[in-house]
């Protein structure tokens, strides 16, 4: 019920703004963005990579056994937050002082496929709602 409520109000953060949420589709994962937000491929070579944007902000993903985990946004400059989401674990990291440093997330989905979704935006609310409406498949 939690998932659902926080899904909720992301939405409706997302609502509120005059891009109307739209569901991104990839093939191992989902999420819900602006409309005014675009896919983009990238080639990758050990996993599967790409992103999307809006011309000001990116969020690149990484899906693959070695995606990113985050291991040098330490707790003196970031955010960390675990939790569990798409019923899997997750680990959220957004900076301390926005649009300095990575936001983004990263979910073990087995020992071959990880994800990790991040960038960079002093617009963390609209990042953040994305992130939350992450959904594996």
């Amino acid at each position: 019920m939690k998932t659902f409520a926080t899904l909720l109000v992301c939405l409706l953060v997302l609502a509120c703004k005059k891009d109307r949420p739209t569901p991104m589709s990839f093939d191992d994962f989902s999420f819900v963005a602006p409309s005014s937000w675009k896919k983009f491929e990238s080639q990758g070579y050990d996993s599967k990579v790409g992103g999307i944007t809006n011309g000001k902000d990116t969020l690149r993903y990484d899906m693959g056994m070695y995606s990113y985990s985050f291991t040098k946004e330490a707790d003196a400059t970031h955010y960390r937050t675990e939790s569990m989401q798409s019923g899997y674990k997750t680990l959220t990291v957004r900076p301390k002082t926005p649009g300095k440093g990575l936001i983004g997330i990263y979910i073990k989905v087995d020992d071959f496929r990880k994800l990790s979704i991040y960038g960079q935006s002093k617009d963390e609310d609209v990042v953040l709602g994305i992130l939350a409406s992450v959904r594996i498949l």
